[in-house]
């Protein structure tokens, strides 16, 4: 299905311009994403439906998007890797915003092993996509570090238990995405900006 869609779509484009070989390979690698990345989704909203979890999966996306999006984090390296880790940790993650009681101390805990992670780690780079700027890395690492402050502030103000589990969940997994560990858990190159500054020299 993943592989005719990609087909179809590069013969339409190819009928109304000429690309070279370079261009198609990005428009592959680039059409590729996205089929994984709406397939994944409809099936997440569709479980989300199945077991009345939508408005967590919303929030969760939502959250956790924001967390990603400046301090970035580990990426399977294969499509089916990302499907078995997809699935458990949205959804069952769903489950526990919306059923679990989390105890001050430990969200005292998460949101500063949140701050602490943003401020070594982030952000976190991946083989395909290595920060080689240094001013863009700073940038990241000082806006991931006000998304934090930002989501703190909402939580301190607006007093919502599914709010609250929703944005420690979220910076958990974000935590987790960025430490060094668990690119090496799944052998993951890290800090990928390095090699390719010394394939540069």
């Amino acid at each position: 299905m993943k592989k005719k869609f990609i087909e179809n779509t590069l013969n339409k484009i190819k009928l109304n311009k000429d690309i070279t070989d370079l261009e198609e390979k990005r428009l592959r690698y680039g059409l590729e994403g996205f089929y994984n990345l709406f397939t994944k989704i409809v099936v997440l909203f569709l479980l989300a439906l199945i077991f009345n979890l939508l408005l967590e999966l919303v929030l969760l996306i939502f959250i956790y998007s924001l967390f990603r999006l400046y301090g970035f984090g580990i990426h399977a390296k294969k499509s089916w890797q990302c499907w078995l880790s997809t699935v458990p940790i949205y959804i069952g993650g769903c489950f526990i915003i919306k059923y679990a009681t989390f105890s001050q101390s430990f969200a005292i805990v998460v949101w500063i092993l949140g701050f602490m992670s943003f401020l070594l780690f982030a952000p976190a780079d991946t083989a395909s996509r290595p920060l080689i700027h240094k001013n863009k890395r700073i940038r990241a690492k000082v806006l991931s570090l006000v998304i934090w402050l930002g989501f703190l502030i909402i939580n301190l103000v607006y007093d919502n238990q599914l709010f609250s589990n929703a944005t420690l969940y979220a910076l958990l997994m974000e935590t987790i995405a960025i430490n060094p560990l668990t690119y090496k858990l799944f052998n993951a190159s890290y800090n990928n900006y390095k090699s390719y500054q010394k394939n540069m020299v």
